[in-house]
Protein backbone atom coordinates (compact mmCIF):
# COMPACT_ATOMS: atom_id res chain seq x y z
CA UNK A 1 0.00 0.00 0.00
CA UNK A 2 0.86 3.88 -0.83
CA UNK A 3 0.38 6.41 1.64
CA UNK A 4 -2.57 7.83 1.55
CA UNK A 5 -4.35 4.38 0.15
CA UNK A 6 -7.48 3.50 1.99
CA UNK A 7 -7.66 -0.19 3.36
CA UNK A 8 -10.96 -1.54 3.96
CA UNK A 9 -10.00 -4.91 6.67
CA UNK A 10 -13.16 -6.84 7.03
CA UNK A 11 -14.47 -10.01 7.77
CA UNK A 12 -14.42 -12.60 5.54
CA UNK A 13 -17.94 -13.54 3.39
CA UNK A 14 -18.95 -9.46 3.77
CA UNK A 15 -20.39 -8.44 0.17
CA UNK A 16 -20.17 -5.09 -1.59
CA UNK A 17 -23.46 -3.71 -3.04
CA UNK A 18 -22.89 -1.69 -6.22
CA UNK A 19 -25.81 -0.01 -6.02
CA UNK A 20 -24.35 1.38 -2.92
CA UNK A 21 -21.23 2.62 -4.63
CA UNK A 22 -22.35 6.55 -3.83
CA UNK A 23 -22.65 5.68 -0.05
CA UNK A 24 -19.46 4.18 -0.33
CA UNK A 25 -17.51 7.13 -1.89
CA UNK A 26 -19.05 8.85 0.90
CA UNK A 27 -17.82 6.47 3.67
CA UNK A 28 -14.09 7.04 1.77
CA UNK A 29 -14.28 10.77 2.19
CA UNK A 30 -15.10 9.82 5.70
CA UNK A 31 -12.16 7.72 6.37
CA UNK A 32 -9.84 10.20 4.86
CA UNK A 33 -10.83 12.87 6.97
CA UNK A 34 -10.31 10.92 9.73
CA UNK A 35 -7.70 8.62 8.88
CA UNK A 36 -9.26 5.30 10.75
CA UNK A 37 -12.49 4.51 11.93
CA UNK A 38 -14.59 1.81 13.12
CA UNK A 39 -18.01 0.39 13.47
CA UNK A 40 -20.00 0.42 16.52
CA UNK A 41 -21.85 -2.67 18.20
CA UNK A 42 -25.58 -2.70 18.87
CA UNK A 43 -26.61 -1.48 22.26
CA UNK A 44 -26.39 -4.32 24.28
CA UNK A 45 -22.64 -5.19 23.33
CA UNK A 46 -21.10 -3.22 26.50
CA UNK A 47 -17.47 -3.62 26.81
CA UNK A 48 -17.41 -4.72 30.35
CA UNK A 49 -19.88 -7.48 29.27
CA UNK A 50 -17.36 -8.93 26.26
CA UNK A 51 -13.67 -8.34 27.60
CA UNK A 52 -12.32 -10.17 30.73
CA UNK A 53 -11.12 -7.50 33.40
CA UNK A 54 -7.39 -8.48 32.57
CA UNK A 55 -7.54 -6.34 29.36
CA UNK A 56 -9.09 -3.51 31.28
CA UNK A 57 -5.83 -3.84 33.96
CA UNK A 58 -3.52 -4.34 31.23
CA UNK A 59 -4.27 -1.21 29.67
CA UNK A 60 -4.75 0.58 32.90
CA UNK A 61 -8.88 1.55 32.48
CA UNK A 62 -10.32 -0.96 35.13
CA UNK A 63 -12.11 1.58 36.66
CA UNK A 64 -12.58 3.96 33.82
CA UNK A 65 -16.39 3.87 32.59
CA UNK A 66 -15.43 5.88 29.29
CA UNK A 67 -14.03 2.08 28.18
CA UNK A 68 -15.33 -0.28 30.56
CA UNK A 69 -19.74 0.86 30.28
CA UNK A 70 -19.77 1.69 26.75
CA UNK A 71 -20.63 0.11 23.64
CA UNK A 72 -17.95 -2.67 22.10
CA UNK A 73 -16.17 -1.71 18.90
CA UNK A 74 -16.42 -4.63 15.96
CA UNK A 75 -13.18 -5.84 15.06
CA UNK A 76 -14.92 -7.43 11.58
CA UNK A 77 -14.86 -3.98 10.11
CA UNK A 78 -11.95 -1.72 10.31
CA UNK A 79 -11.34 0.66 8.03
CA UNK A 80 -7.96 2.90 7.14
CA UNK A 81 -6.15 5.34 4.97
CA UNK A 82 -2.33 4.69 5.42
CA UNK A 83 -0.65 7.26 7.39
CA UNK A 84 1.81 6.97 9.72
CA UNK A 85 -0.56 7.45 12.87
CA UNK A 86 -2.67 4.89 11.90
CA UNK A 87 0.06 2.31 10.89
CA UNK A 88 1.01 2.66 14.54
CA UNK A 89 -2.16 2.56 15.69
CA UNK A 90 -2.65 -1.53 14.16
CA UNK A 91 1.22 -1.96 15.19
CA UNK A 92 -0.17 -1.29 18.75
CA UNK A 93 -2.80 -4.36 18.36
CA UNK A 94 -0.72 -6.73 17.10
CA UNK A 95 1.86 -6.56 19.61
CA UNK A 96 -0.81 -7.57 22.04
CA UNK A 97 -0.88 -10.72 19.85
CA UNK A 98 2.89 -11.00 20.51
CA UNK A 99 3.27 -9.92 23.65
CA UNK A 100 0.01 -10.54 25.37
CA UNK A 101 -1.95 -13.58 24.09
CA UNK A 102 -3.32 -14.63 27.36
CA UNK A 103 -5.25 -11.11 26.97
CA UNK A 104 -6.87 -12.06 23.36
CA UNK A 105 -7.74 -16.10 24.14
CA UNK A 106 -9.83 -17.60 26.67
CA UNK A 107 -8.01 -18.22 29.65
CA UNK A 108 -9.44 -16.96 32.64
CA UNK A 109 -8.51 -13.50 33.89
CA UNK A 110 -6.50 -13.96 37.16
CA UNK A 111 -8.63 -10.71 38.85
CA UNK A 112 -12.20 -10.73 39.09
CA UNK A 113 -14.59 -9.88 35.91
CA UNK A 114 -17.81 -7.55 36.42
CA UNK A 115 -20.44 -9.43 37.31
CA UNK A 116 -22.04 -8.98 33.98
CA UNK A 117 -19.27 -10.45 32.02
CA UNK A 118 -20.36 -13.21 29.69
CA UNK A 119 -17.08 -13.86 27.57
CA UNK A 120 -13.37 -12.26 25.96
CA UNK A 121 -13.94 -11.56 22.33
CA UNK A 122 -10.41 -11.81 21.78
CA UNK A 123 -9.15 -9.25 19.00
CA UNK A 124 -12.39 -7.26 19.52
CA UNK A 125 -12.24 -7.07 22.97
CA UNK A 126 -8.31 -5.14 21.94
CA UNK A 127 -8.73 -3.73 19.01
CA UNK A 128 -12.42 -1.73 21.10
CA UNK A 129 -10.26 -0.71 24.06
CA UNK A 130 -7.48 0.71 21.54
CA UNK A 131 -10.53 2.40 18.80
CA UNK A 132 -11.81 4.33 22.66
CA UNK A 133 -8.08 4.73 23.76
CA UNK A 134 -7.11 7.11 20.07
CA UNK A 135 -10.57 8.28 20.27
CA UNK A 136 -11.30 7.08 16.97
CA UNK A 137 -14.51 8.01 15.30
CA UNK A 138 -16.84 5.48 14.29
CA UNK A 139 -19.73 4.49 12.48
CA UNK A 140 -23.02 2.88 13.88
CA UNK A 141 -23.74 -0.23 13.29
CA UNK A 142 -27.02 0.91 11.74
CA UNK A 143 -24.84 1.82 8.62
CA UNK A 144 -24.30 -1.38 8.27
CA UNK A 145 -26.93 -4.96 7.41
CA UNK A 146 -26.34 -8.69 7.48
CA UNK A 147 -28.95 -8.39 5.14
CA UNK A 148 -29.08 -7.75 0.88
CA UNK A 149 -31.46 -5.07 2.22
CA UNK A 150 -31.52 -0.73 1.04
CA UNK A 151 -28.52 -1.31 -1.06
CA UNK A 152 -28.19 2.56 -1.76
CA UNK A 153 -27.51 3.08 1.89
CA UNK A 154 -26.24 -0.23 2.78
CA UNK A 155 -22.92 -0.68 0.49
CA UNK A 156 -21.30 -3.59 2.57
CA UNK A 157 -23.20 -6.38 4.04
CA UNK A 158 -22.00 -8.28 6.70
CA UNK A 159 -23.32 -11.38 5.97
CA UNK A 160 -19.63 -13.42 6.51
CA UNK A 161 -20.34 -16.42 3.97
CA UNK A 162 -18.28 -19.23 4.19
CA UNK A 163 -17.92 -20.19 1.10
CA UNK A 164 -19.07 -17.68 -1.84
CA UNK A 165 -22.74 -18.73 -2.33
CA UNK A 166 -24.07 -14.85 -2.66
CA UNK A 167 -28.00 -14.03 -2.33
CA UNK A 168 -27.40 -10.29 -3.72
CA UNK A 169 -27.30 -11.17 -7.46
CA UNK A 170 -29.74 -14.35 -7.01
CA UNK A 171 -32.58 -13.84 -9.23
CA UNK A 172 -35.47 -11.55 -7.80
CA UNK A 173 -37.69 -13.24 -9.62
CA UNK A 174 -37.16 -16.58 -7.96
CA UNK A 175 -39.68 -17.29 -5.35
CA UNK A 176 -37.32 -19.43 -3.77
CA UNK A 177 -34.73 -17.15 -3.46
CA UNK A 178 -37.30 -14.79 -2.06
CA UNK A 179 -37.82 -17.04 0.55
CA UNK A 180 -34.41 -17.57 1.14
CA UNK A 181 -33.89 -14.06 1.68
CA UNK A 182 -36.37 -13.81 4.48
CA UNK A 183 -34.85 -16.91 6.16
CA UNK A 184 -31.65 -15.47 6.86
CA UNK A 185 -33.28 -12.98 9.56
CA UNK A 186 -33.42 -16.36 11.52
CA UNK A 187 -29.50 -16.33 12.10
CA UNK A 188 -28.73 -12.80 11.90
CA UNK A 189 -31.43 -12.54 14.86
CA UNK A 190 -29.89 -15.35 16.70
CA UNK A 191 -26.88 -13.47 16.64
CA UNK A 192 -28.20 -10.62 17.80
CA UNK A 193 -30.16 -11.40 20.44
CA UNK A 194 -27.92 -15.04 22.03
CA UNK A 195 -24.38 -13.38 20.80
CA UNK A 196 -22.31 -16.14 23.19
CA UNK A 197 -20.41 -18.49 21.05
CA UNK A 198 -22.80 -21.20 21.57
CA UNK A 199 -25.38 -19.18 19.90
CA UNK A 200 -23.25 -17.58 17.19
CA UNK A 201 -22.40 -21.33 16.63
CA UNK A 202 -25.68 -22.09 15.91
CA UNK A 203 -26.33 -19.12 13.96
CA UNK A 204 -23.25 -19.96 11.41
CA UNK A 205 -24.35 -23.45 11.06
CA UNK A 206 -28.11 -22.45 10.05
CA UNK A 207 -26.09 -19.85 7.63
CA UNK A 208 -24.24 -22.52 5.89
CA UNK A 209 -27.42 -24.94 5.67
CA UNK A 210 -29.03 -21.90 3.80
CA UNK A 211 -25.99 -21.42 1.69
CA UNK A 212 -25.95 -24.84 0.48
CA UNK A 213 -29.50 -24.37 -0.34
CA UNK A 214 -29.17 -21.23 -2.57
CA UNK A 215 -26.36 -23.16 -4.10
CA UNK A 216 -28.32 -26.41 -4.65
CA UNK A 217 -31.49 -24.35 -6.28
CA UNK A 218 -29.42 -22.00 -8.85
CA UNK A 219 -27.58 -25.21 -10.11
Amino acid sequence: MNEGDVLFYIDIGCEFQIEGRKRLQEMIDEIRKNEIMGVMVGGHHIEKVWTKASVFQHFGVLNDKHYTDTRQIASGLVMLCKTQRTQAIMQEWLNVFYHHFELVDDSPSPIPNDESFIENRHDQSIWSILNKKHNIVNFDGVDFTQMAVNPEQHPIVTARNAIYCSFITSSTNSTANRYLKVMWIIPALISKLHPIRSGRRYARTLKKFLLHYSFVNKN
